[in-house]
């Protein structure tokens, strides 16, 4: 024991240098940030120009699919729907129908009645009680019509009851036809008549509806803006449209009533909800039934005293029906389509993209931004801050979409966080210091 030594050696071993900082690092976040501002401009271009929509659009379909906050059915409108076409009753039906019909409604003083569907037969088993439907139509307070525009051409000129709509802008994007269907005038006579076309766009969705269209050099109104004039006392001869932005529904006086957002092509984005478009809802066959128990002191199973001051719309939502679409809450027929457009109108319900220069002004903050922070903080790091940025975009795009019904674009943003991190780690591992010429001799003073 007394021959061990005090203390065991040790061999110390030196601490590895602290690694110098980069003394290019101010030159890195400059290039990194000049890199990313070039990739934002052209994320930006791609965005305003629409080339990201096919991926875009489906997306907005998704978010509109999701359980949101319940929407309350509209209390100004009401449905009567054609849901059943009995083997005794082949479609269409006789003008002796309807003119039943709008008897037993009229004596409930609905603000307005809208036939969806185009009463243009003439064979005379429809005709002959015509003069039967336009006396009844001349009791009701309004009667609105459909028609039916054709792309073929027709020497027949558009009815002088429909009158070409004050626009400005260029109408080349806008549907153009040579012709349509009008209801017949035996009793549709001064009535107001919109078309009812419905199109479904390139990928078999329908995400909006045309409120206007070219008939020869006219601008025509659609059965839904008519409607909608109808309802909100709104003259269409006093209103005006500006493609590419809005249609400006005024009174006679000149009082703006509504604004409606519509694109180039004349159309307005619908905001579609689930549930039932209308509080107040029968079907055709009920009607009647309902109003024989009224008369005769008898509770019925759909009060029609409901539709008071309310716009009627009857339209046909049986499953025989060949036309329906495919929308973001499934498959509607043609009437329950421009009922949810009637309802984005008279609430304003619609669908927005955020301002262009607020988007504008957020990628630049987030590309910039993006790119500094890799050289700063490192690429793993970055990564991960990129990623945690992606997720709360997605979650505000949801959210914001329920509260507000405005679109935050998500193709474009995962397009502008993923060049921002290609562009910064192309400034990090930039050769700031490209070698000299080694075949070229110092001078020798």
């Amino acid at each position: 024991m007394e021959d061990l030594p005090l203390r065991i050696p040790t061999r110390r071993v030196r601490a590895r240098p602290p690694e110098p900082p980069d003394s290019k690092q101010k030159q890195r976040v400059a290039l990194a940030a000049g890199l990313s501002l070039l990739w934002t401009i052209f994320t930006l271009l791609a965005q305003f120009s629409g080339i990201l929509g096919g991926i875009e659009e489906p997306l907005i379909d998704w978010r509109q699919s999701l359980a949101s906050y319940p929407a309350h059915p509209s209390d100004q409108l009401a449905l009567i729907a054609i849901d059943r076409i009995p083997p005794n009753k082949p479609w269409p039906w006789s003008r002796l129908e309807y003119s039943l019909m709008l008897r037993s409604l009229i004596d409930y003083a609905p603000q307005s009645i809208v036939f969806e569907m185009n009463l243009n037969d003439r064979d005379t088993d429809y005709t002959s009680f015509d003069s039967t439907f336009s006396h009844v139509v001349e009791r009701a307070n309004a009667v609105v019509f459909a028609a039916t525009v054709l792309s073929t051409p027709s020497p027949l000129p558009v009815p002088p009851r429909v009158k070409s709509l004050s626009f400005h802008g260029d109408t080349r994007s806008v549907p153009h036809f040579g012709s349509a269907i009008w209801p017949l005038s035996t009793f549709a006579g001064d009535s107001p008549v919109g078309a009812n076309n419905v199109e479904a766009e390139p990928d078999l969705h329908l995400r909006r509806l045309p409120l206007v269209f070219m008939l020869d050099d006219k601008l025509i109104h659609s059965l839904v803006l008519q409607a909608a004039a109808q309802y909100l006392g709104a003259d269409l001869s006093a209103s005006d449209v500006t493609l590419g932005r809005a249609i400006f529904l005024r009174r006679h006086d000149g009082k703006l009533l509504r604004t409606l957002p519509i694109d180039d092509q004349g159309r307005l984005r619908i905001r579609f909800r689930f549930g039932a478009p209308v509080s107040w809802q029968a079907g055709f066959d009920n009607v009647l039934v309902y109003d024989d128990q009224i008369q005769n002191g008898i509770s019925p199973g759909r009060d029609l005293h409901k539709i008071e001051n309310r716009q009627v719309w009857i339209g046909r939502t049986d499953p025989a029906e060949r036309e329906r679409f495919t929308t973001a809450i499934g498959q509607l027929s043609r009437v329950e389509i421009e009922l949810q457009a009637m309802r984005t109108i008279l609430e304003q319900d619609y669908v927005r993209p955020l301002p262009p220069m607020i988007l504008a002004a957020l990628y630049l903050l987030v590309g910039i931004g993006g790119a500094a922070a890799i050289i700063r903080i490192g690429p793993v790091h970055a990564a991960a801050l990129l990623i945690i940025l992606a997720a709360f975009w997605l979650e505000s795009a949801i959210l914001v979409f329920r509260l507000y019904n405005v679109i935050l674009p998500l193709p474009s943003f995962l397009m502008l966080l993923f060049g921002t991190y290609i562009m910064g780690l192309l400034a990090a591992f930039w050769d700031l210091e490209p070698e000299t010429d080694k075949r070229q001799l110092p001078l020798e003073l």
